[in-house]
């Protein structure tokens, strides 16, 4: 049976009739529904607030969502702090920015186990157009006739807009273009955007902005001044000038990170492993840390007697809304589409994560729009761009939050914090907060252990981890994701351009067709027959591979002739197949291009070549001008090309193209078995 046969015995509907009636159902259906009503679904979709708040079980979800807004909360209190100092804004605006944008996710989003907040990758891009726009002070120091003079001075930003700028005029516009640049991707629906970042182009590229984040922290761990610099090899320079004053680190500053340090390192790695098997809450080692930190700082006058930097000045009470500057949007845009992408990315990814595990839907669409709603609207407040925390999730997951009410409770404490309990925090040292980032960062530098097993597995993954990681360090963390991202599509690229081409050899009972060259069990199903499976879509990348495959048959077996005995062995042995009849075997046909009567006379006088289609998932217009080529020139090489089990996506393609004015579709077979029957081999070996 060949596939013209096939269609007919199973009544395959044509390509057209299958697009009118899809068009006809999308109209119908349309027609079906007033515009009114589809407006309102629309609307209300945008808010699933609407639909999982009215169905809330109080008994069976309150207690478990308190405990987890209360773990958040608390951790978000000294990590927003942090990660606002890589973001070069002050520690409260970090406050701000967690508070605002899990709030206003509470109404878009569907995800109910992350933590939407700041994050230290995002902190850092953050800072990265902060210090463009306004660069930090030079700070100068010269010694004349035994006394010592500093001069500051204040290089010019990157834009001139009329006025001074200030650190939050700047990350709020960019926060509201973040929040446009999410929205229009969703409404482009860009969500397959984040397909082309794989795993271990995240994984490389978190980790090589680990090291900048770490290298961040060096000035407020050490209690040094270090200059900033930019471009190829940045964080190079800024180890050589940590090296160069660490000599004038100051002691007080040192045995507070040093102790720091060590009291984090052995809570998380030691203290909660053990608490975790009593309790899902994990004791706040970080919060625990800041206060103590906080009451030695008043209690010794760090900042006077020691010179140790402080946070110094956090406002009292809420922030009131403010427009964000549009006169200097135009200049951040390049910035914020990087900045969009990766905040979206970590939030589906930590998202489907979880909702896998817990067994529910996330909208990819709808989480870009949540997002983007998000930005927009925290954008009116002293806040910078938000996403999701990866450290904070994992906690919140694990204490046990059933939906997305948490966020009350920790929005509450962090309200509490910012309306009254900020100032309190003014003595807290800085080197406290690098404390806190240094040591989140050991989760992301322990993903060098996932190299080893990627050289196993595949040495493409290997090298986007190592192209990812390695563009981030030596460049900076925008332009590290810009080549990891190009890196990725020339991976793709390299993988269809050479794809695997094998020989199938065939069982004892012809029923399963796998490569000659893994499987030395197998056989070949006859001296004249080859099976040949093209492991992959086929297009204008990779044509030249496939021609150059099936040329090689041709150019192997062109002056090869056939033995009158040959020839009737395979006449009786092909009298089995059902699809050959009579009237062809006894009678004479007359050969003519696009004949299957030339075609079946072939098959008794030449060889066979069957191509196994199935792993052609599409081809583009030059490739079915190849496969066109390969039957054209296997007639004049005396071979006959046969086509086993293309995809419906393909037949379709060759229907509308004209393939079967010159190839004639009874060289379609619906799989290698039925090919093989027609070629003259019969069911038993």
């Amino acid at each position: 049976m060949n596939q013209a046969d096939f269609e007919t015995a199973y009544e395959r509907v044509p390509t057209e009739r299958r697009v009118n009636f899809i068009i006809e159902e999308t109209k119908n259906d349309e027609d079906s529904t007033s515009l009114s009503k589809k407006l309102l679904s629309r609307f209300l979709s945008f808010f699933p607030i609407l639909y999982w708040l009215p169905r809330y079980r109080l008994k069976q979800n309150l207690f478990s969502d308190f405990i987890s807004g209360l773990t958040v909360g608390i951790m978000t209190v000294p990590q927003g702090m942090a990660y606002a100092s890589l973001a070069k804004v002050p520690p409260v605006y970090g406050l701000y920015a967690s508070f605002f944008s899990a709030f206003f996710y509470l109404f878009f989003g569907t995800s109910r186990h992350i933590s939407i907040g700041v994050f230290a990758v995002c902190s850092l891009m953050v800072g990265s157009v902060r210090l463009r726009l306004i660069p930090e002070p030079i700070t100068t120091t010269s010694v004349e006739n035994g006394s010592i003079f500093e001069e500051t001075t204040y290089p010019p930003g990157a834009v001139d807009v009329g006025y001074e700028l200030t650190p939050m005029m700047v990350v709020s516009s960019l926060t509201f273009v973040v929040g446009v640049v999410q929205v229009l991707m969703a409404l482009c629906r860009l969500t397959f955007v984040t397909t082309y970042m794989t795993d271990q182009l995240v994984s490389g590229y978190t980790t090589g902005s680990a090291f900048h984040v770490l290298i961040a922290q060096f000035d407020k761990l050490f209690g040094v001044k270090i200059k900033h610099h930019e471009g190829v090899g940045m964080l190079f320079f800024m180890v050589r000038d940590v090296v160069l004053s660490i000599s004038n680190a100051p002691i007080m500053v040192l045995g507070l990170s040093t102790i720091g340090l060590i009291y984090l390192v052995i809570g998380k790695d030691y203290i909660n492993p053990v608490v975790k098997k009593y309790s899902p809450v994990p004791v706040p080692h970080e919060l625990i840390l800041v206060i103590a930190a906080t009451m030695f700082s008043r209690f010794v006058n760090a900042k006077e007697d020691y010179g140790v930097r402080i946070v110094d000045n956090i406002p009292q009470g809420m922030p009131s809304p403010v427009l964000p500057n549009f006169d200097i949007m135009k200049y951040m845009i390049m910035d914020a589409i990087p900045i969009a992408i990766i905040c979206y990315m970590f939030i589906i990814s930590m998202g489907k994560l979880f909702a896998k595990k817990h067994k529910y839907k996330v909208d990819d669409n709808q989480e870009l729009y949540a997002i983007g709603f998000t930005s927009i609207l925290s954008s009116f407040f002293p806040t910078y761009p938000a996403g999701a925390s990866l450290s904070r999730s994992s906690v919140c997951e694990a204490s046990g939050v059933k939906t997305q009410l948490y966020i009350v409770f920790s929005s509450s404490l962090l309200f509490i914090v910012i309306a009254w309990l900020g100032p309190l925090l003014e003595p807290l040292p800085m080197c406290i907060l690098a404390c806190i980032v240094t040591v989140s960062l050991k989760s992301l530098f322990m993903q060098f252990k996932e190299l080893p097993r990627l050289w196993k597995i595949s040495r493409i993954d290997f090298a986007i981890w190592v192209v990812a990681c390695a563009a981030t360090v030596i460049t900076d963390a925008t332009k590290g994701l810009a080549i990891a991202l190009v890196f990725v599509l020339f991976t793709v690229l390299i993988r269809e351009q050479w794809p695997k081409v094998y020989h199938l050899f065939a069982n004892t009972s012809r029923d399963i067709f796998k490569p000659a060259e893994i499987y030395q069990g197998l056989a070949p199903v006859g001296d004249r027959v080859t099976i040949l499976k093209f492991n992959s879509p086929l297009h204008f990348a990779n044509v030249s591979k496939f021609t150059s495959a099936v040329n090689e048959l041709f150019s192997d077996g062109r002056d090869e002739s056939v033995s009158p005995t040959t020839i009737s062995s395979e006449k009786q042995t092909i009298k089995s197949d059902e699809y050959l009849t009579t009237t062809f075997l006894n009678g004479h046909s007359e050969k003519k291009r696009g004949s299957f009567d030339s075609v079946k006379e072939a098959l008794f006088k030449d060889k066979k070549l069957v191509l196994d289609c199935s792993a052609i998932s599409y081809v583009d217009t030059m490739g079915v001008d190849a496969l066109r080529e390969a039957y054209l020139d296997g007639e004049k090489a005396g071979t006959v090309v046969l086509f086993a089990d293309f995809t419906e996506p393909v037949l379709d393609t060759l229907e509308v193209s004209g393939f079967f004015s010159k190839v004639p579709k009874e060289c379609l077979f619906p799989s290698i078995r039925h090919a093989i029957l027609a070629a003259g081999v019969s069911e038993e070996p």
